[in-house]
C-alpha cells in the first residue's frame, strides 16, 4: 500500500503540469498548444475540477446531459456557452430537446479529449450552475457569471490541488 501511494504521489505533479493552463481570456485558447490527454490524465482533470462528465469507452470524447426547468433556460445557457465556444474556437457537439442540452465534446486537432475539452466543459458547469439560480424571463437573458470570474476558479482549482498534493507528500514522507 505504502508503495502504491509513493508512486501516486510522485505521478500525479507529472499528470496535474500536463494538465495545467492558465489563461486570462478565452480568446487565449486557440493558440494553446493541443495534446491528446489519456484516460488518466482526462480522470485527474474531471476531478481537479469536479466535473461530472462521462468519457468514451475509447477516451476520446467527453459527453454530459443538461437539464433545466425550462426552455428559457436552455437557450440561455446555450447562447452563453456558444459565445465562449466562438472565442475559444473550440465547438461542442450539442443537441437539444426541450429542457435537455445534451453534449458531446472532442478535439478534431488531435483525435481525442485535450485541456480544451475539460475547460469548455469547465465553463459549461459553471454556467449551468448560474443558469439554474438565476431567474431568466427571455430566451435572450443569460447568466450574470462572468469569463474572468471562470478563468479565476480555473486557475485557482490547479492551485488548490498542487497544496493537496505538497501536504498529502509531506505527511507520506513523514511516515
Amino acid at each position: 500500500m505504502y508503495r502504491y501511494i509513493s508512486e501516486l504521489g510522485f505521478r500525479t505533479p507529472a499528470i496535474i503540469n500536463s494538465l495545467k493552463i492558465f489563461i486570462r481570456d478565452f480568446k487565449d485558447v486557440p493558440s494553446v498548444s493541443v495534446t491528446k490527454l489519456n484516460s488518466e490524465q482526462i480522470y485527474s482533470a474531471l476531478e481537479i475540477h469536479s466535473l461530472p462528465w462521462k468519457t468514451s469507452s475509447d477516451s476520446s470524447k467527453l459527453t454530459k446531459e443538461f437539464k433545466f426547468n425550462s426552455f428559457k433556460e436552455t437557450f440561455a445557457f446555450m447562447g452563453s456557452i456558444s459565445t465562449i465556444a466562438d472565442e475559444m474556437h473550440h465547438y461542442p457537439k450539442w443537441t437539444q430537446k426541450e429542457n435537455v442540452v445534451t453534449v458531446e465534446m472532442t478535439t478534431p486537432e488531435c483525435s481525442g479529449v485535450s485541456v480544451k475539452d475539460i475547460l469548455l466543459a469547465y465553463a459549461m458547469e459553471q454556467l449551468s450552475n448560474e443558469v439554474s439560480t438565476t431567474q431568466i424571463t427571455t430566451v435572450c437573458d443569460g447568466p450574470k457569471v462572468v469569463d474572468t470570474q471562470i478563468l479565476q476558479n480555473w486557475n485557482s482549482n490547479f492551485s488548490k490541488t498542487e497544496e493537496m498534493l505538497q501536504s498529502f507528500q509531506k505527511t507520506t514522507a513523514q511516515l
